[in-house]
């Protein structure tokens, strides 16, 4: 039987998600014990560290890129299947409870992610949209899951707060630890404070079982905006951050500019990663413009991107560096940011591969891009 306990209070349950006082409840573990399948390449790689899955669910999410940007090193969320960080809570969530679910009130990143992950268990969902808040884009990604949409006027709402949602966050830290190693610290968006908890958590975890001592971590946060659960997080040792407004538009464009479309307050969590030294990870969150494929879909082909299709006509996979041997005349990099606007044009696809204790990202050629 699943224990809840309200990181709080300290009041504990076996059903209640939410405690009395109002906090989010957290699973107690049963055992703490480093597993790691690396055979897995997803978050269910850390199975023995997560709840029962009576059947996991599971689109692939986790195993996030981590890599430096102009000497930043960054955990790029942006590239889950919804390209949302929520995914990892989805997974566990629809892995690790009958859940039912027939309505879904729009919120989205977490409703878009719910949904995908619900369609993936084979259950049904409605989504009910407030046509006076819905983003566009979001609504046309929607659609494009072919999930029933209803419009009413109402508090927007979604499953998020819960422990279950928790339980996969932490698999950031498991990544972090795995990965990387040693590191001084991690710079996290909040704005709830509940991906920061899940952090927290999974190096909590890990400094339990001996592995490591608790990171500093740091959140980047909108100046002026209190909240009981962040000041919680910053009784937990964590240490709040706000930047200037011209700092984050400049990293908001830059990062943008390599393909990485991400929400205001991610481009502050680079900006202060990158003030607070190399081995500081910034946490980067996605934002609708990063779903959108088709948005560019109508845009002529540049001749780099022409040249990168034909290399791929025979539907093997490859990663970028075997592309870039084979098109010639163009850098590394421009074929990296080549292969990215194709991916989102969905004319080619790539997957996380797993060679050892290292990943590599492979591509491959959408069908339906053959016959361009």
């Amino acid at each position: 039987m699943t224990l809840f306990k309200c990181p709080r209070c300290g009041a504990t349950s076996s059903s209640d998600w939410i405690c009395k006082c109002g906090f989010p409840m957290e699973i107690v573990p049963e055992r703490l014990i480093w597993s790691v399948d690396e055979r897995e390449p997803s978050i269910w790689r850390y199975k023995s560290l997560l709840p029962h899955a009576e059947r996991v669910v599971s689109l692939g999410e986790g195993l996030t890129d981590l890599r430096r940007i102009d000497g930043v090193l960054v955990k790029d969320e942006t590239r889950n299947p919804t390209g949302s960080y929520v995914d990892r809570g989805s997974s566990v969530m629809m892995s690790s409870s009958n859940i039912v679910i027939g309505e879904l009130e729009f919120l989205q990143d977490v409703t878009i992610s719910l949904a995908s992950y619900l369609i993936a268990s084979g259950k049904e969902v409605r989504v009910i949209v407030n046509p006076e808040e819905v983003d566009v884009s979001e609504l046309l990604y929607l659609s494009q899951l072919n999930i029933p949409i209803s419009f009413d006027i109402r508090e927007a709402r979604a499953s998020y707060e819960n422990p279950f949602m928790i339980e996969g966050f932490k698999t950031i830290a498991y990544e972090l630890y795995e990965f990387k190693g040693k590191f001084d610290g991690v710079v996290i968006p909040s704005e709830s404070g509940i991906l920061a908890y899940g952090i927290i958590k999974g190096f909590r975890e890990l400094e339990e079982m001996g592995l490591m001592k608790m990171p500093q971590v740091y959140l980047a946060h909108y100046s002026g905006i209190r909240g009981e659960f962040i000041e919680f997080l910053k009784s937990l040792g964590a240490r709040t951050m706000s930047l200037d407004t011209k700092d984050v538009m400049e990293s908001l464009i830059k990062l943008a500019e390599l393909g990485i479309y991400v929400k205001p307050i991610s481009a502050m969590a680079y900006s202060a990663a990158s003030r607070l030294g190399s081995e500081y990870v910034a946490l980067l969150t996605g934002s609708s413009m990063r779903r959108w494929r088709n948005l560019n879909s109508f845009a002529p082909l540049t001749e780099l991107q022409r040249r990168i299709l034909e290399v791929m006509r025979d539907g093997e996979e490859m990663t970028a560096y075997q592309i870039w041997r084979l098109v010639g005349g163009a850098t590394l990099q421009g074929v990296y940011k080549a292969l990215l606007k194709l991916s989102r044009m969905g004319l080619v696809s790539s997957e996380r591969k797993l060679y050892k204790r290292r990943t590599k990202r492979v591509y491959r050629l959408v069908t339906s891009a053959n016959r361009l």
